[in-house]
């Protein structure tokens, strides 16, 4: 896949996002944590966050350090933009069977064992930034509440995907990491499967 395509790709998730109808998801407010701790542990307290950040750790961790790094400079400023556009009140946010089906689509590609493009995976970084991102907005509060509370959602997106990848490259090599690495990705289409059923059958 050229770079051309992948633009392509990632012009097709934005419009995907756009298509769907807007679902508010409201932060966990944990008292005492403060604005930046509740925005840090918003995407670990949403199944389908959780699942899109797993996923696509153990992807990156497979690939190793240097297309880590590489998926990174794609993941950090995607999401910290998406992210801000959520302070523009014109984004209530992303309707969960889009980020399910995401979810599904990396898991697939961990459990196949598939090898794909840096520009695939690029695009799935950005789905996933943009995805997370417009659905973590912060729905009251000031500015700087506001400010701290998304600092804290893109602090734990990128740190956990990038420490959980790291932890993954250690093994990528041997054999039962690599199955252990499948499993994983199957255990996620199955959860992400029962999901998607419940969403959409509301």
């Amino acid at each position: 896949m050229n770079s051309g395509k992948a633009a392509r790709s990632c012009m097709a998730a934005v419009a995907a996002l756009l298509a769907f109808p807007s679902t508010a998801s409201a932060h966990l407010t944990i008292q005492g944590a403060g604005d930046l701790g509740n925005g840090a542990l918003h995407p670990l307290a949403t199944p389908s966050h959780v699942m899109i950040l797993l996923s696509l750790a153990i992807l990156l961790g497979r690939r190793g350090p240097p297309d880590l790094k590489f998926a990174m400079l794609v993941l950090a400023p995607a999401s910290a933009a998406a992210l801000l556009l959520t302070t523009t009140g014109g984004v209530n946010g992303v309707a969960q069977p889009f980020l399910i089906g995401l979810a599904l689509v990396i898991a697939a590609v961990v459990a196949l064992d598939v090898d794909p493009s840096r520009e695939f995976i690029a695009g799935l970084c950005a789905a996933a930034a943009i995805g997370i991102g417009l659905d973590s907005g912060v729905e009251s509060g000031g500015a700087a509440a506001v400010a701290k509370g998304l600092s804290g959602t893109w602090l734990s997106m990128n740190l956990l995907t990038g420490y959980v990848a790291l932890c993954v490259s250690n093994g990528a090599e041997k054999p039962w990491a690599r199955i252990a690495m499948r499993v994983a990705g199957s255990w996620i289409i199955a959860i992400s499967l029962m999901m998607l059923a419940f969403s959409l059958r509301k």
